[in-house]
């Protein structure tokens, strides 16, 4: 190939976004207008949610805040669902219950309504669903800046205590909330009280519902809802990424019907004299109906 040659298709190739190395006759794409090219800034959240996750967090934006059905919420938003919690457990203004519950209601607001943290704010996804434009004006968050601060704020919690403390505040405010007369465990006639004034639901939806939400959050009456089971079932509420957990309950109950668990759990064993228990042999016939793992 001559000197000339080489000039030539140079030359051509430049007009279509393609270089060619004078030293070398090797080819680079240069990405031209015609051509999809990588693109460096392209939106993409830093954590998300699962499906089930998102499920009961979206139950909590639409039925627990966004009581206007705008589709944003701003802080009186919090303000009502507080004061609500407030009301139920008849605690006044003075009480120390009610002051942590401000600054619960406090932190919320820092953390679902003003701005984010500027390692997060400049990021082009980020800036697109909580900026301040994102709402229609600063100082409102959608559905899905509330679902994107969520993912952020669980992304890194395996456990309970790797909760900020407001949410922990917030698992104790509604512990007692719910067990309004003090009695150191949440009974069922107590969660259909809680589920009714303060949820929404109706006395039918209730009576739908009640014995399965119970028999969740207590492993079929096995456990005693007291505040050390009332913190297994609400972590799961935030943590928690399949169905059938007991979380599901812990606020807003799930609109649909739920898939049937895989096998029944039978605890009767449990209680079993260790005497009476058959050892498991598997040459060995019997009639046991579960077996302990």
């Amino acid at each position: 190939m001559s000197a000339n040659d080489a000039q030539a298709i140079s030359q051509a190739y430049s007009t279509n976004g393609l270089t060619a190395d004078k030293a070398d006759p090797t080819w680079v794409n240069r990405c031209s207008q015609d051509l999809e090219c990588l693109d460096l800034e392209e939106e993409q959240p830093l954590a998300q949610l699962s499906s089930i996750q998102t499920d009961k967090m979206t139950l909590f934006f639409t039925e627990l805040l966004d009581h206007d059905r705008d589709d944003v919420i701003c802080d009186q938003d919090f303000d009502n669902f507080f004061e609500k919690l407030a009301h139920f457990a008849d605690w006044s203004t003075n009480s120390s219950e009610f002051h942590i519950m401000l600054e619960v209601k406090r932190e919320f607001i820092e953390h679902f309504i003003n701005p984010l943290p500027t390692k997060w704010a400049e990021l082009p996804y980020y800036k697109r669903v909580c900026g301040p434009e994102a709402g229609g004006m600063a100082g409102r968050t959608t559905l899905e800046g509330w679902l994107a601060r969520w993912a952020l704020q669980l992304s890194e919690m395996k456990r309970f205590v790797d909760l900020p403390l407001y949410l922990q505040y917030l698992c104790k405010i509604v512990f007692h909330v719910i067990d309004r007369e003090n009695m150191g465990e949440i009974r069922k006639p107590a969660l259909a009280a809680f589920y009714r004034s303060v949820i929404g639901l109706s006395a039918k939806r209730i009576e739908e519902i009640i014995d399965t939400a119970y028999d969740r959050m207590t492993s079929n009456s096995y456990l005693i809802l007291d505040y050390g089971t009332f913190v297994h079932c609400f972590t799961n509420w935030l943590m928690g990424k399949n169905p059938n957990g007991p979380g599901q309950w812990v606020l807003v109950p799930p609109k649909d019907a739920l898939p049937q668990p895989p096998f029944p759990v039978d605890y009767s064993a449990l209680n079993t004299e260790p005497a009476k228990l058959e050892p498991y042999a598997p040459d060995k016939k019997t009639n046991r109906h579960s077996v302990i793992v």
